[in-house]
């Protein structure tokens, strides 16, 4: 649609995660410098935290493809297909174990003894659970019982779950002493800052082939920062709307007045929060 009417090779802000390299912003690098020095310990339980929209999978897909994967079997999985009923049989079946015969007690000490080969043959496991907040009390119990699995006195898994904020304080609320024993780190991806929320739209927009098509003004990112939070998930739907009325306008220019008409729209249509902050 408007990549044409602006010339630009692909979407710049497209909601959904995509294969370009992520916008390394200062609480992003953190993370991901933390996440890989807890994976170098190799020890218990590291928690990563954001608010929806941060780009926690993003985030994550950046990790995963920074591991080294001759040193580390990795299975990563989403919570939503994780049942308590079956989330020992699901994480078997994610570390190779495809026939699953018997019951729990009986898969966990097959995966035991899976993972205990794969130790001895001098490499490490890690275990990635993500959208970990909607994990029921009972499938949080069920990963203490993996946390209790040890190789030579030390954790025979290492598992990392990824989530929203209140990720912490659910794993606090519940009887789950040893999870909360194990939790070695806890990361959190912050939204975005002003300046960042500026560079992060010129970063897209040039990744996309931008020269300057629409030009744009500088007054325009305050207000974008201020009422998507630095959230960047909700920076692409502000800049999309942008884009696509200018489009539909025939307009290859966007100042102040050009969003404070698409934010007011989005205000009405209950698309965005409240801005941070009023601006006269």
């Amino acid at each position: 649609m408007y990549e044409q009417f602006y010339h630009l090779e692909s979407d710049p802000f497209r909601l959904s995660p995509d294969s370009k390299p992520s916008f390394r912003h200062d609480s992003y690098n953190y993370a991901k410098t933390y996440m890989l020095y807890s994976l170098r310990k190799g020890e218990g339980v590291v928690l990563v935290t954001g608010r929806p929209g941060t780009g926690k999978t993003a985030l994550l897909r950046d990790f995963v493809q920074s591991i080294d994967h001759e040193s580390v079997l990795t299975a990563d999985m989403v919570s939503t297909q994780l049942q308590s009923d079956d989330l020992i049989r699901m994480i078997a079946f994610s570390f190779g174990i495809e026939k699953l015969i018997g019951d729990e007690s009986t898969i966990l000490a097959e995966l035991e003894q899976l993972l205990i080969g794969i130790r001895n043959f001098g490499r490490r496991v890690l275990l990635i659970i993500d959208e970990a907040q909607n994990l029921e009390p009972a499938s949080l119990k069920k990963i203490e019982r993996l946390m209790a699995l040890r190789w030579k006195s030390e954790p025979l898994i290492q598992i990392f779950l990824i989530g929203r904020e209140d990720l912490h304080e659910t794993i606090l609320a519940n009887n789950l002493p040893l999870l909360r024993e194990r939790i070695n780190a806890v990361i959190s991806l912050k939204p975005l800052d002003e300046k960042h929320t500026l560079d992060y739209i010129k970063h897209r927009l040039l990744q996309a082939g931008w020269e300057n098509n629409p030009t744009l003004d500088d007054e325009i990112y305050a207000p974008i920062f201020n009422h998507s939070h630095g959230i960047p998930r909700l920076v692409n739907l502000i800049c999309s709307q942008l884009l696509l009325n200018g489009m539909t306008e025939d307009n290859h220019h966007i100042g102040l007045s050009e969003v404070n008409s698409v934010l007011d729209q989005m205000l009405k249509d209950q698309m965005l929060p409240s801005p941070r902050r009023q601006i006269y």
